[in-house]
């Protein structure tokens, strides 16, 4: 009777919502707000080890590029092995804002959000230091996002609480009410264990109790893995539970499968794990993928045995090589079968495919090529499952086609009708390229951004792949400027100045623009400098660039600094101190924005959108009246900035 339920309502869901254009993949994906309606849930589990930025450093250098993707990183750790990851997240320009990490978690919830998921499963490393930051920082931008986008709580039991399973109540109390984190339909908090067996059932059971004790109901759904080895040890206790996978597609066909159709799951919804791949360089282990076959049989096996739930295994665990993440080397591949199969999921039926796409999957040697074993001297990659050599071309064919696969100067290519198909050849040395062909036209064609070799120095089981349609095609070609719209409030009024946009000075000819007492900065208001340009020859002796903000007696004056291209600080005089710095440097480029803003007693100086330093009124006096100053202490030295406008803005 349940399952009759779920299927009329799957129907329901399936024809009562319009698709969006969504050109970036082969089907309209409906309204990701309206998917995150139905009953069937999917999460992505977000592991915090690896943000997009580490250090929002430049990519060339960064401490993806030097710790974890070089032999030679954090200290040689990874020598043995070569590196401790395959791929990273799609690397970004330096932000060069104070809040560049909010951003790049706000990108990742975005991007997580448009497949039409419902959230990520957040792994609760520890209760203190970076990961739980990275924590509270997700939570801010999934409430900032909304969209019905939720974090589904995930304790892991193997680290922090495996030493201090004490410490697992009270932080998850610090968190419990906030707006972010996924609640049953009741409003019960889910939480979801990782390796909850870590734990007997009764300490489980003595857990919720004291979460209910402090008025926080919560829905028990706890992780196993093997579960039918634990579930019915567990069943009183939970309303779901959720397994961590194979990694080879042989188990998955195999009795995976069978495991679901024959073991009884006592009623209980299932979230069903869904892995592309995994490949651990550190561990010397890869589970047998077949390209994307793995993924796909994974997310159809969650299909056919009515699982409730799915959890992506994972958005962003780079060091076993789950993630699903636009990445450097499998770049949107994953990520876009992800939306393909979480409407598929949710509504019950395959998306229409409005538009041709392919994809393509291999990895860049075989399993067996020989390596230095001077550099690998940790032995070499175990497979798990039967070793597989091939190239695949993934379909969606919106009528019949013919996918094409050239290497060498040979072609490979076979028929097939409308749909989404699959089709492979032996792996050889080279770089392929991929096709598909209608009617005797060529519509794609993709050259692989990996060549094939006979062997590396260090072995490399990840898949590679990338692809998808010819309408909105994503080329890759390296790292981006990631720019942030300045948020501006009212405009009172342009200010102007004799010479504008221009002010220089020189050592002994100092330039003061003091806008002859015409320009004041009321409460509650900002003076927005926009600058073009900034120039300083310092060769013989200091430069100074000033746009400040003063007392009416001039006596306390508080100063963005300019210093050079790339740098800027705060610095202010006061009775009694002469000069001092406020701030040192932070990074900045030009253009740039500029903004003296006074609120609530305070003078603030922002960065852009980015408050960088303040000082408090009361101590010195209003500090209402702006002006632009330049001078050198040589007279062959001397600064210019030039303007492309000056306002006085409401605060936004």
């Amino acid at each position: 009777m349940k399952r009759l339920l779920l299927a009329a309502l799957l129907t329901f869901a399936a024809g009562s919502f319009a698709a969006e254009a969504t050109p970036q993949w082969p089907f309209d994906r409906r309204a990701p707000e309206e998917l995150r309606k139905m009953e069937r849930k999917v999460f992505a589990h977000y592991f915090s080890q690896f943000p997009i930025s580490i250090d929002d450093g430049n990519p060339d250098g960064d401490y993806y590029a030097k710790g974890y993707l070089s032999p030679d990183g954090e200290n040689g750790i990874h020598r043995p092995y070569g590196r401790f990851i395959n791929q990273r997240p799609l690397p970004r320009l330096p932000r060069l804002v104070p809040d560049w990490h909010e951003l790049d978690v706000y990108d990742e919830v975005r991007m997580a959000a448009e497949t039409g998921m419902d959230g990520f499963a957040y792994n609760i490393l520890t209760t203190t230091g970076s990961h739980w930051e990275r924590l509270l920082t997700l939570m801010k931008q999934v409430n900032k996002y909304g969209k019905g986008f939720k974090i589904l709580i995930m304790p892991d039991m193997t680290a922090e609480f495996s030493e201090h399973p004490e410490r697992m109540v009270p932080a998850l109390l610090k968190i419990a009410g906030d707006p972010s984190l996924y609640r049953d339909g009741s409003g019960k908090l889910v939480i979801a264990p990782y390796n909850a067996y870590a734990q007997p059932p009764q300490w489980w059971k003595e857990r919720l109790a004291e979460l209910k004790s402090h008025g926080v109901d919560v829905v028990f759904m706890p992780g196993f893995q093997g579960w039918w080895k634990y579930l019915k040890d567990y069943r009183e206790l939970c309303w779901g539970f959720f397994d961590w996978g194979t990694s080879a597609l042989d188990e998955q066909l195999g009795w995976r499968r069978q495991a679901l159709r024959e073991t009884d799951r006592y009623g209980k919804v299932f979230m069903a794990p869904v892995r592309p791949q995994d490949c651990r360089p550190r561990a010397g282990m890869a589970g047998e993928a077949h390209n994307s076959e793995l993924f796909r049989a994974m997310w159809q096996t969650a299909i056919d045995y009515n699982a409730g739930w799915v959890q992506l295994v994972t958005w962003s665990d780079y060091s076993e090589g789950t993630e699903i993440a636009p990445s450097t080397g499998t770049r949107w591949a994953f990520y876009d079968l992800t939306a393909y199969y979480t409407s598929y999921f949710k509504t019950g039926k395959p998306p229409k495919i409005e538009r041709d796409a392919i994809y393509w999957f291999h990895r860049r040697q075989h399993t067996d090529a020989p390596y230095d074993k001077t550099q690998q001297t940790r032995g070499p990659f175990r497979i798990v499952g039967t070793p597989h050599n091939e190239i695949e071309l993934l379909g969606f064919l919106k009528a019949p086609g013919t996918l094409r696969i050239t290497l060498n100067g040979k072609v490979h290519e076979q028929a097939f009708p409308a749909g989404m198909h699959s089709f492979k050849i032996p792996l050889e040395c080279g770089r392929p390229e991929f096709s598909l062909i209608r009617d005797g036209r060529e519509l794609i064609r993709l050259t692989g951004h990996q060549e094939i070799v006979r062997s590396n120095p260090y072995q490399d089981m990840l898949y590679y792949a990338d692809g998808g349609t010819a309408e909105a095609p994503r080329i890759w070609t390296g790292p981006e400027k990631k720019t942030v719209a300045p948020e501006l409030g009212k405009l009172i009024r342009q200010v102007s100045f004799p010479g504008f946009p221009l002010v220089s000075g020189k050592g002994g000819k100092p330039r003061e623009v003091g806008f002859g007492g015409s320009f004041r900065i009321p409460d509650e208001s900002e003076a927005v400098f926009h600058v073009r340009r900034m120039d300083v020859k310092a060769d013989h002796g200091w430069v100074a660039l000033f746009l400040s903000a003063a007392t009416a007696d001039g006596r306390s004056r508080f100063n963005l600094t300019p210093r050079t291209a790339k740098q800027t600080y705060i610095s202010g005089s006061h009775p009694g101190t002469p000069f001092r710095v406020v701030r040192d440097n932070f990074q900045v480029e030009y253009p740039a924005i500029y903004r003296l803003r006074r609120t609530g007693g305070k003078l603030q100086f922002l960065y852009g959108n980015y408050v960088v330093a303040e000082v408090d009124e009361k101590e010195y006096g209003k500090l209402d009246r702006p002006s632009i100053s330049i001078s050198a202490e040589k007279p062959e030295d001397g600064g210019l900035l030039e303007f492309s406008a000056i306002e006085l803005r409401r605060l936004p």
